[in-house]
């Protein structure tokens, strides 16, 4: 077990596609995000592990990046309940950071509350790991536009 609470289950087979996508945008390389894998029931988790330049002070992850991990984690939610190709475009989150995002490793749990044809509406959690203690350090919901980047339908 990874930590004392249990996180959802998740298939790194799934959305292969989606997981190269969010893997290969360049900011998302500079923040070291890691897809560990999606559930097509919308369920998505994102690791990051914290480097002291993405601190204020050494330790504590600035909240703006917290939020930029539990955007990726609340679209990607969203966007694993579509077909192959399918991405999507975020039209707004709100972020509610609730404790210091302190510690070797952010971890971001995405939870599709609502999915239309083309616009979805998820919850993403964030936890930081410190000492061997994981904390919800932020809540966040996310908003975005879904379309098939091929142009499909």
């Amino acid at each position: 077990m990874e930590s004392p609470m249990e996180f959802p289950p998740v298939d790194p087979s799934v959305r292969a596609d989606l997981r190269i996508a969010i893997e290969s945008m360049p900011a998302s390389r500079w923040l070291g995000l890691r897809v560990i894998g999606f559930d097509p029931k919308g369920i998505s988790r994102i690791d990051m592990d914290v480097r002291p330049e993405m601190t204020f002070d050494g330790v504590s992850v600035q909240g703006g990046l917290v939020g930029a991990l539990a955007d990726y984690a609340g679209v990607s939610a969203a966007v694993c309940t579509t077909p192959d190709g399918w991405r999507a475009a975020t039209v707004g989150f709100e972020v509610h950071n609730i404790a210091p995002a302190a510690g070797e490793r952010l971890v971001a749990i995405g939870r599709a509350v609502s999915v239309g044809r083309t616009v979805g509406v998820s919850r993403a959690d964030v936890y930081a790991l410190r000492d061997g203690v994981w904390s919800l350090v932020t809540i966040a919901t996310t908003t975005a536009r879904l379309f098939d980047a091929a142009g499909r339908g």
